[in-house]
């Protein structure tokens, strides 16, 4: 084999090694930046929030369980008005118009969900 021939089989080897190297590292990052992402969006800061319930019905899944036991309650954000819905079980009895604390979720990746509790 000649020396030209020799050294441009070369080069063109060495671009597939590389381009799979880059095509490895790129997926590492990717796959390190998704467990980055899951650990911001595990750490919670939980705020107490007042609220106003206006809505309570039945909860519209598909667990027997949790229908015979949860309803879905709309409430009123006190300290902006917004509009949520948040599980809650019939034991707490809730009714329109009651003045209750909900529970803000704030996830670090900016995430806010709420719950009854």
């Amino acid at each position: 084999m000649r020396e030209e021939t020799r050294r441009k089989l070369e080069r063109a080897l060495w671009r597939e090694r590389f381009k799979k190297i880059g095509i490895g590292a790129a997926a590492l990052v990717l796959i390190g930046a998704y467990f980055v992402y899951e650990d911001y969006d595990a750490r919670v800061e939980n705020v107490r929030v007042p609220a106003t319930v206006t809505n309570v019905g039945p909860l519209n899944i598909k667990n027997t369980r949790l229908i015979e036991e949860g309803l879905s309650v709309e409430v009123a954000l006190d300290n902006g008005g917004r509009r949520i819905n948040v599980m809650a079980m019939k034991t707490t009895d809730p009714h329109v118009g009651d003045h209750i604390e909900i529970t803000e979720h704030r996830h670090h990746t900016g995430r806010i969900t709420y719950s009854w509790k």
